[in-house]
């Protein structure tokens, strides 16, 4: 029997992850996990759970998952349970995707060293690499519902229905996001401009993280996400999407004191991006749910731009969603939304390429 660690020299990871010192590989952000190809009898995948899997009745925070075997789904569902074993039976000779569909900030899930008959390589990297950094509508919240007035779970995210995965399937690039639902510069999201900002719904402080979530990988010192410093050598995007604004919107909304604030402080997050990634151009993109803090995001960038003198920097609006093409769960975008947004920002980003 062979036994394979989840690392690069085996597998292809698909986002920021990290090892503890039984050799689990935990997954954290939206997107993450591994892909490779697998030739051999049967295959078991045995995944761990953090803490929120030993609450039950919990589908509103348990981590979601799917394994692809040659791009088609086969098996999906939550981590209800601290240990789960997904198997493949016959003989597979096929390309694997393990792929955590929810985000951070609800829960994690680990995955064990992979003990099986056959021999396991790694998927070749694809020649665009892109980071996408964003909220909810990167994660995919509530995309499996077509209600606007049911609330999120982790049941219904699906980071692969979202525009920021489509948005790399058209374009046959490897994708990477760091998102986290209501968060924002300046401000999380406020159902009232009068209540105060939530500021301990900020994604910059994390970025150069593993993430951010409210669960523990385990009972250890230390194993949360937000405690992990990320090496960005590790993957070095092409292209960087920031899609950052719509909850700051929620606080800022008539008041010009506040957009100036957001201003400076996304001029600020920019910088934190080019100097962790220095080759990487930047596309800060704003619009999906609403647009009107997009005016501010192109001042934050203008700002950026005279500020640092790096050229490689763009924007794009998107078409704001109206209902014709429905909504998911809290008036969020629906499949059909993701989809039209994926094209735009593909067609966007093959003009920045070029």
């Amino acid at each position: 029997m062979n036994r394979y660690i989840i690392n690069e020299n085996y597998m292809k990871l698909t986002g920021r992850g990290m090892y503890d010192e039984d050799g689990i590989y935990w997954c954290s952000l939206s997107g993450s996990g591994f892909e490779c190809h697998y030739k051999g009898n049967g295959l078991n995948i045995k995944l761990v759970g953090d803490k929120s899997a030993e609450i039950p009745d919990n589908d509103l925070n348990w981590a979601r998952y799917a394994l692809y075997v040659d791009g088609e789904r086969k098996i999906e569902g939550q981590l209800d349970s601290i240990t789960r074993t997904l198997t493949l039976e016959g003989e597979i000779d096929a390309d694997i995707k393990l792929i955590k569909l929810s985000e951070c900030a609800m829960s994690n899930l680990g995955i064990y060293p992979i003990i099986c008959d056959g021999v396991i390589t790694p998927i070749p990297d694809k020649k665009l690499k892109l980071e996408i950094i964003g909220d909810s509508i990167t994660c995919g919240y509530g995309v499996d519902v077509n209600d606007p007035n049911i609330g999120f779970k982790t049941a219904t995210e699906d980071f692969t229905k979202a525009y920021s995965y489509k948005t790399a399937q058209l374009l046959d690039a490897d994708v990477r996001a760091f998102s986290i639902s209501g968060w924002g510069i300046i401000s999380g999201y406020v159902d009232s401009p009068d209540k105060p900002p939530l500021t301990d719904q900020l994604l910059p402080p994390y970025y150069t993280k593993l993430g951010f979530s409210h669960q523990k990988f385990d009972d250890r010192d230390g194993l949360e996400p937000q405690n992990i410093n990320w090496d960005f050598s590790r993957y070095v995007p092409d292209l960087i999407v920031v899609n950052l604004g719509t909850n700051d919107n929620s606080w800022c909304t008539g008041h010009e004191d506040r957009y100036a604030k957001y201003v400076e402080e996304y001029a600020k997050f920019l910088n934190t991006v080019h100097s962790c990634n220095p080759t990487s151009k930047i596309l800060c993109v704003m619009g999906i749910m609403l647009d009107e803090i997009a005016p501010y995001m192109e001042k934050a960038v203008e700002q950026f731009r005279e500020q640092s003198c790096f050229e490689q920097i763009y924007t794009m609006r998107f078409v704001p969603h109206d209902g014709s093409l429905g909504y998911g769960a809290d008036w969020h975008p629906s499949p059909a939304t993701h989809d039209r947004a994926a094209k735009a920002l593909a067609e966007k980003i093959s003009e920045i390429m070029k």
